[in-house]
């Protein structure tokens, strides 16, 4: 169930004036005064000093019994009651909120307002999208009401290592090409179709083998080939050529074929990868709505309706529960089967896609989330690390110090970016791994300089190895 779903299912008053008083104090700090319900407030269960601000918290006990007809008797009730401490000089008040956890119908709001504009007050209404929102930007809040559950992925990592055993898991271990990516055995390994998909995936890749992988997926008879094409594309995903809806699709496909294959490992990750695009979508989503508001307000010109601002971050609410329902799905296949190897690939994937929202959050300005992510990030890298480490898996010891270090340029933190992109070069040259060395090189010429190509006019990085 959505978030928005359960705060619209609060029946206890205490309890939705605890999380209003927590939300509203999150966004205001000491503008907001809390009022202590348990006397007479005379119609003030919260006042916002710099907007002169009253609000009127409300929540029936039983919301479905309450009628239009109940709603308007308390609005009207408060309304006056928020007049009276104006016009008694209590309080300076130009504005009243009436704060609910339902949505109200059209013909409600409309006496609302009528009734504010007889009394000289600006009015309106707040509800479970506006308070849900709030929680998504301050997801600490959270924590003090556990009724309210919302997928979080580090309780999950919490829990991770404790089921890893020190056994290998059921199946096989899992084959990596030196990019660090995974394929599936296949049955006629020396298949003619199976053999050009590694080719294609073991030689740094050219203009024509993400056209090359998907003619092969397109043409393979045989479900592995058809994986490792698959797990091939993904690797070449490039944001400014691949939509992340096209992604996803191709990811439904894998999950469905590692379904009709039993495989559990190949299932999660790309339920994994699937996430991975899903949380794509949501910043490109957020960062389009930034901008198109911080247009607005430039040039005075609404790009972006109200209703459209509201139907956006609804869709941004879905996509984030979409995106970390996926993750911790993936985790809990691979808990169950005791799958060490590939959780640490699928922990790198969560720490890269929360790496990435780190940097859009930080752009945007939105400090609490940016930690949130940013921590996230760290600690799902880190505990694929020790997962390897754990089975003594030094290529994927390395790939995680590689996707860590390729995280920490975005957070201050370029000499530990340095050293650590330093020991993945040592491992990738012992293991002779040539693709691995070259991104281990390309990512410390990026660190050292700042430089990347320019990726939009068609600029590419030159092999050195």
């Amino acid at each position: 169930m959505h978030l928005e779903d359960q705060i619209v299912l609060l029946t206890n008053p205490q309890e939705f004036t605890r999380l209003c008083n927590c939300i509203f104090y999150c966004i205001y700090n000491d503008d907001y005064q809390i009022i202590d319900g348990t006397r007479s407030d005379e119609g003030n269960d919260g006042y916002v000093s710099t907007e002169k601000r009253i609000l009127a918290i409300y929540c029936p006990i039983k919301p479905e019994k309450k009628t239009d007809k109940n709603y308007l008797a308390k609005i009207a009730s408060d309304i006056k009651k928020a007049a009276t401490l104006r016009d008694t000089g209590k309080y300076k008040v130009e504005r009243w909120t009436f704060v609910t956890p339902r949505k109200l119908s059209s013909s409600l709001v409309a006496e609302m307002y009528k009734l504010g504009s007889d009394l000289g007050l600006t009015v309106n209404h707040i509800e479970s999208t506006y308070l849900a929102n709030e929680l998504y930007k301050n997801m600490q809040l959270l924590e003090a009401f556990p009724q309210l559950h919302v997928a979080q992925i580090e309780k999950k990592l919490e829990e991770i290592f404790q089921h890893v055993k020190q056994g290998q898991s059921q199946e096989e271990n899992i084959p990596r090409n030196p990019a660090g990516s995974p394929y599936i055995e296949v049955k006629d390994a020396d298949s003619k179709d199976n053999k050009r998909v590694l080719e294609l995936r073991l030689n740094v890749p050219s203009d024509t083998t993400k056209k090359d992988l998907r003619t092969l997926y397109y043409k393979a008879k045989d479900n592995a080939v058809q994986l490792n094409a698959l797990i091939g594309l993904i690797d070449l995903f490039d944001p400014l050529e691949d939509p992340p809806s096209e992604m996803i699709e191709l990811c439904k496909f894998g999950i469905k074929i590692a379904e009709s294959m039993n495989s559990s490992r190949f299932k999660a990750y790309f339920i994994a990868q699937k996430a991975y695009f899903v949380s794509c979508d949501f910043t490109n989503t957020d960062m389009k709505m930034f901008f198109d508001i911080r247009a607005s307000n430039l040039v005075g010109i609404p790009f972006v309706t109200e209703p459209q601002r509201q139907e956006t971050l609804g869709r941004l609410r879905h996509l984030q529960e979409e995106y970390n329902s996926l993750f911790d799905e993936a985790l809990s296949l691979l808990v169950k089967s005791n799958d060490a190897e590939m959780m640490g690939g699928v922990l790198i994937i969560i720490g890269n896609a929360a790496g990435q929202r780190a940097l859009i959050y930080r752009q945007l300005g939105i400090t609490e989330r940016y930690k949130y992510e940013k921590t996230l990030s760290k600690n799902s890298l880190l505990l694929a690390k020790n997962i390897y480490v754990k089975i003594g898996d030094e290529e994927g010891i390395a790939l995680s110090l590689h996707n860590l270090a390729n995280q920490l340029r975005f957070f201050d933190e370029k000499d530990e970016a340095l050293a650590l992109v330093e020991e993945s070069k040592e491992v990738a040259r012992k293991l002779g791994n040539k693709i691995f060395l070259q991104k281990a090189i390309w990512l410390e010429e990026t660190i050292n300089t700042g430089k990347i190509p320019d990726y939009i006019h068609g600029e590419k990085r030159k092999p050195s190895v």
